[in-house]
């Protein structure tokens, strides 16, 4: 991989009565872009490059995922913007050889469970089907609960992968298995919470071909956006 190094702006953040203290000057040194990656795939109009390097690979060493490191790609979820405010992603993770890994590796399919074995930390990804809305309307079903925990876990993404991780979501699992790991009664038909999804997050590896992955093609803009009018492509 040939990372490219952020550069650190000199400027400060104003004062305030907040205690987080963050500033631009704090950008963790560890954040880096793919530039492999980026040079392969045909990108059409300038994005930033983070978004360009993130993929969805499979090939990892196994290891270790420091606590602190783990707590940051978790916060990255924090700042998702979601119906009426109402933040309805729950993760729920389990690292490499503690007390609940073996259940939730057991969880992935047998595809999937193949390579996923190799990560450092598995997270079940699930959504809140609720929210609370100002009286006298109450507690209602979310019509966004999937989609905002989609973008929670896409916050996720893009944090692990400007630190150089594998981050990989999967549907490919038994949900009544899942559900059992992470202790959730009901499974998947609990009446609050649905199981959206298993994402792998792991120290990045070599296919064992020794073969660099692909990375997937995509349609162009063209073939998902309309003006005006809807146009089904």
């Amino acid at each position: 991989m040939s990372p490219v190094q952020t550069s650190s702006s000199s400027s400060s953040a104003t004062s305030s009565s907040k205690t987080n203290t963050f500033t631009p000057d704090d950008e963790p040194a560890v954040y880096k872009y793919d530039l492999e990656v980026i040079q392969e795939r045909d990108i059409a109009s300038p994005i930033h490059p983070i978004i360009a390097a993130r993929r969805s690979t499979r090939a990892m060493i196994g290891g270790d995922i420091d606590d602190a490191v783990l707590r940051s790609i978790f916060e990255a979820s924090r700042w998702c913007p979601s119906y009426f405010n109402s933040q309805p992603w729950r993760f729920v993770y389990s690292k490499r050889g503690d007390a609940h890994w073996a259940a939730y590796v057991d969880a992935m399919n047998e595809k999937n469970r193949a390579w996923g074995q190799d990560a450092a930390v598995l997270v079940v990804a699930l959504s809140k089907r609720t929210v609370v809305k100002p009286s006298p309307v109450g507690e209602i079903t979310s019509p966004m609960h999937s989609f905002d925990a989609g973008a929670a876990w896409m916050a996720m993404a893009l944090e692990a992968t400007a630190r150089g991780l594998v981050v990989h979501a999967l549907y490919g699992i038994d949900f009544e298995k899942t559900a059992a790991a992470i202790g959730l009664a009901d499974g998947r038909e609990d009446a609050r919470y649905k199981i959206e999804c298993m994402i792998v997050i792991g120290h990045r590896g070599v296919r064992a071909d020794g073969r660099p992955e692909p990375c997937t093609p995509r349609h162009p803009v063209e073939h998902f956006v309309s003006a005006g009018r809807f146009d089904p492509k």
